[in-house]
């Protein structure tokens, strides 16, 4: 398993970023290592003060989990096995724009997130990067057949 490089992170930081900027948004990006530690995170002008901290925890959600958090939000529904989960941590969060990075070897080696556009651009956020550095952007839910 590897670490993040500080130029995966900032790449992933600033494309998430400028992609928003380029369809008028002043989207927040953040990125966590496999631990869950804040690697870094952007608020452009105009960006929302709340914007930060809930792409961390999308970030956060994304690695903790090993899923995008669109995929969380399923299994955390009533009735849904991981139902209550989310007063176990605060850091969970259940809104789609989070997405696991795993390395070459298929190792969860951090998360990304974005927050402060509709979940769609928020999703592309992340992927634009992800996508730029070579990372996995599918995703199957290990929960359904």
């Amino acid at each position: 398993m590897r670490e993040l490089t500080l130029h995966e992170v900032q790449t992933l930081l600033n494309e998430g970023v400028a992609y928003a900027q380029s369809i008028g948004l002043p989207s927040s990006m953040a990125v966590v290592d496999m631990g869950g530690m804040l690697r870094g995170v952007l608020r452009p002008e105009k960006g929302r003060i709340a914007n930060p901290e809930i792409a961390i925890k999308k970030a956060w959600t994304s690695a903790a989990l090993h899923r995008p958090t669109d995929m969380v939000r399923e299994m955390m529904v009533p009735g849904a096995f991981g139902y209550g989960l989310t007063h176990t941590d605060d850091r969970i969060c259940i809104v789609a724009g989070g997405y696991p990075i795993f390395d070459e070897e298929g190792d969860i080696i951090g998360g990304v997130g974005a927050s402060g556009g509709p979940i769609e651009a928020d999703c592309e956020c992340c992927l634009v990067g992800m996508r730029k550095l070579g990372f996995k952007t599918e995703f199957a839910d290990p929960h359904k057949k």
